[in-house]
């Protein structure tokens, strides 16, 4: 997978990531400075907000958690500084954050990522239609790690554009080395507060990004509903909405 663009200007999210330099099997790449997946951007100091602001040229935020969330932490300023912000909560069927609720004894996070697909079919539709639109990037996708509903929807977009499986999954488990600074990050929200949440007791696995995890998630994708692009057709992604992504999103083989 090629090196990205450190997102180190965007100080104040720990888990910030420019899906430029991604690549699909015939050579094509994935355009620099269209779409950066994070963690919450409630944190953001005056230079995370002018790196993005000013340097990335950032038009639009995806916030990918629940109405809850919004409401008691807050979206920060960036919320007000874009031209566009969509608040799409994607869940599973506890409708709640993995932090928040009791945890699986197996550490696994594909049946998880799994009832995304199954409950919140319109609202990833709706960002990705929302990424297809020439106005609206650059953008940012986010939930509050930036890891589990983002890393979801951001594979979904990277299948349907047609990046290849190995750059989606390296992709997914970069998070990986932000692990304790997310656990860190999780702890100051103040959802988890309300909720008497103790994420200094939750396992490690809980802000872990293992490859497995995201391979696993892609063979049962292509298992159960023939492929992502199979389930973004079914779920009432428009293939010239496809396209629109893949124009946007790509540019051509070298």
């Amino acid at each position: 997978m090629t090196m990205r663009e450190p997102m180190t200007g965007a100080s104040g999210m720990v888990n910030a990531r420019d899906l430029g330099g991604l690549r699909t099997p015939d050579g094509r790449q994935v355009r620099f400075r269209r779409v950066v997946r994070a963690d919450s951007p409630t944190e953001l100091d005056t230079a995370g907000l002018a790196h993005l602001l000013d340097e990335f040229g950032l038009r639009t935020v995806i916030d990918l958690r629940n109405v809850e969330e919004v409401a008691v932490d807050g979206c920060g300023e960036l919320r007000e500084r874009v031209s566009r912000y969509r608040n799409l909560p994607v869940h599973g069927p506890d409708r709640q954050r993995l932090d928040l609720t009791a945890v699986s004894a197996d550490g696994s996070m594909l049946d998880r990522y799994l009832g995304y697909l199954e409950e919140s079919p319109d609202t990833i539709v709706a960002a990705l239609t929302e990424l297809a639109d020439p106005e609206g990037t650059p953008a940012l996708v986010h939930c509050a790690a930036g890891k589990d509903r983002t890393g979801v929807v951001i594979a979904l977009l990277l299948g349907v554009i047609g990046v290849g499986e190995e750059d989606i999954v390296a992709d997914y488990a970069e998070t990986a080395v932000n692990s304790e600074l997310l656990r860190a990050r999780i702890g100051r929200a103040r959802t988890v507060h309300a909720r008497g949440g103790a994420v200094a007791t939750l396992p490690d696995w809980v802000f872990a990004a293992e490859a497995t995890t995201m391979r696993r998630f892609l063979d049962q994708v292509s298992a159960e509903h023939g492929g992502i692009v199979a389930w973004a057709t079914a779920a009432g992604l428009e293939p010239a909405v496809q396209q629109r992504l893949s124009e946007i999103m790509l540019e051509p083989a070298a």
